[in-house]
């Protein structure tokens, strides 16, 4: 009897305890099968997996640090590429810019423009037919060995200034405000030869103190000059009284070219584009509101060096040309032309340029 019920006893025990010795072995199956098994089947495919990974990774740092790589190697290579990138989506930004410039134009009248879009319409088509030749000719198979490296040493001449550093800009701007200033004293000749024809005779008298001014090294008042605005809306300072050579003179003052058609034209369109920017500043906040190189550009392009310029200065000498120009309308036009004369004539900064500057 005891045996029988020992054996009993025995068989319990076992049942009891082989789910908990089945769920040991599970667990330890579990958790070996979480380990990779390199000496299995699959250890081939997940070397090659790791392998595909590590080059993925090391083409991607590759890709990352490529520029890097480039510009320690070849310094002066990536510095033509950088050029030509830079410089080319400055000019294709531009371009949509001018697009939309002239839609708007046509939709509302140059009048509505402002100041960054009036320059926008004054500079980008005379770089467009500048670069023009260069995009042509690079586009024919083989000739951008040939183009690119002359226009990177020739910038000047094949480029625009989307593509010329900041030292280049200086420089160039200051290379083509000479040439202008180089006919100053040639109109002012102009200028002088026809007071005699001038009838009334207080008109003459002040015009010839203005004459006197600018001979001795200094400038006239701003009352002076508005008080002689007619002659500049009549005989003899007119466009359309002016002689043939004080036209000529006055287009290369205002930096444009004296063998086209229509000369007389062009300067009234000139004159008027320079009162629609004169009315833009002030539409805007004035002079006090416009950026620092803004500023210098609109010195440079009425006349003045703006070099070694303070910007109170520069804001100050601004300031005079846009009382006179606030004074002036289509008819009087001719005085807004005359003003890099009877404002900047004698200034310090193109006098330096002019006859100092031996660099330029």
């Amino acid at each position: 009897m005891f045996r029988i019920s020992t054996r009993l006893l025995c068989r319990r025990n076992l049942t009891l305890s082989s789910p908990t010795s089945s769920t040991t072995f599970q667990k330890r199956h579990t958790a070996e099968d979480d380990k990779p098994n390199l000496s299995g089947p699959n250890s081939k495919n997940s070397r090659v997996t790791v392998l595909k990974k590590y080059w993925i990774f090391r083409y991607v740092d590759y890709v990352k640090n490529y520029e890097k790589i480039l510009e320690k190697n070849f310094p002066k290579t990536m510095h033509v590429y950088r050029v030509f990138s830079i410089g080319s989506k400055e000019f294709y930004a531009d371009l949509k810019r001018y697009m939309q410039v002239r839609k708007k134009i046509r939709n509302f009248g140059a009048d509505t423009l402002n100041r960054e879009e009036l320059q926008l319409t004054f500079t980008f088509p005379k770089d467009l037919i500048k670069i023009s030749p260069v995009l042509l000719i690079s586009a024919v198979p083989f000739t951008n060995y040939i183009i690119f490296p002359l226009a990177f040493y020739f910038p000047h001449v094949l480029l625009t200034s989307h593509y010329w550093s900041i030292e280049d800009k200086l420089n160039f701007m200051l290379k083509e405000h000479k040439k202008r200033l180089q006919h100053n004293k040639p109109l002012l000749r102009c200028v002088q030869s026809q007071v005699k024809t001038i009838q009334d005779t207080e008109s003459r008298a002040t015009f010839k103190n203005i004459i006197a001014c600018l001979g001795s090294g200094t400038h006239p008042t701003i009352d002076d000059i508005l008080y002689c605005k007619k002659l500049f809306s009549g005989p003899p300072y007119s466009l359309k009284c002016m002689k043939r050579k004080h036209v000529k003179e006055l287009l290369k003052v205002h930096g444009m070219s004296r063998f086209s058609l229509g000369n007389r034209t062009r300067l009234l369109e000139r004159g008027l584009l320079i009162k629609r920017m004169d009315t833009a500043i002030q539409r805007e906040g004035g002079v006090t509101k416009l950026p620092y190189d803004a500023i210098r550009w609109a010195l440079s392009f009425r006349g003045v060096n703006p070099v070694n310029m303070s910007t109170e200065s520069m804001q100050a000498w601004l300031d005079q040309w846009l009382l006179i120009s606030s004074q002036v309308d289509e008819g009087s036009i001719s005085l807004l032309l005359h003003c890099p004369i009877l404002l900047a004539y004698n200034h310090e900064t193109n006098w330096t340029l002019l006859y100092h500057d031996k660099n330029n």
